[in-house]
């Protein structure tokens, strides 16, 4: 009799641990509360989300403008140091042409002569290589771009901006202004008659 008993008790302990482990059901409106939580966090990490990528999108572009900027400053510094060596070898170029302009007005040894001419020539295929080129102005039209006035020559049987004269070389580095040719420029000359007949020029 007290055995029965015992075993009734440990059925009746079991089906009450049963019933405890099963999952209650939810009404459907918990459960469309659940889902709208459910989404509305979905909804708040999507932001999130846009928002990271937005503004690492942002930061992407602000990084490639700032290295497109370094590398055109470093590209003009660049320039800038090139075009002032190139400037001073421009300078010991002409001064090697004066050299063997007065040279050749005088006897000098020929041995002399020629390695100065040597020089001259691997300083010009040195700058040839640097991009270095002569501006030809003489008898060219006057351009502001390439070319400064220095003086103008006053003639009468040749149009007006016209170079007559290039009182120092202009020269080019990578077709950019290195230095612009000093230069004089043709002017025409206005003839008057005046009260007595006589012709006078008078520069306009």
């Amino acid at each position: 009799m007290e055995k029965e008993k015992n075993e009734d008790n440990f059925i009746e302990k079991n089906l009450n641990e049963s019933d405890s482990s099963l999952p209650s059901i939810k009404s459907s409106e918990e459960l469309v509360e659940e889902l709208k939580i459910a989404k509305n966090e979905i909804e708040y990490y999507r932001n999130l989300y846009d928002d990271a990528f937005n503004k690492l999108k942002y930061s992407l572009a602000d990084l490639d403008n700032y290295r497109k900027t370094a590398e055109k400053q470093n590209s003009l510094k660049i320039l800038s140091l090139k075009s002032t060596l190139l400037s001073f070898v421009i300078n010991i170029k002409e001064d090697f042409i004066r050299a063997i302009d007065i040279l050749k007005q005088n006897s000098v040894d020929k041995a002399i002569f020629e390695g100065l001419e040597n020089i001259l020539k691997n300083i010009s295929i040195f700058l040839e290589k640097e991009g270095i080129k002569e501006i030809v102005s003489l008898n060219s039209i006057f351009d502001p771009n390439i070319h400064e006035i220095i003086g103008f020559s006053y003639v009468d049987d040749i149009e007006e901006n016209i170079i007559t004269k290039e009182i120092r070389k202009g020269y080019l580095l990578n077709d950019r202004v290195l230095r612009p040719s000093l230069v004089e420029v043709s002017k025409k000359i206005v003839k008057n008659i005046d009260d007595n007949n006589n012709i006078k020029g008078d520069e306009i």
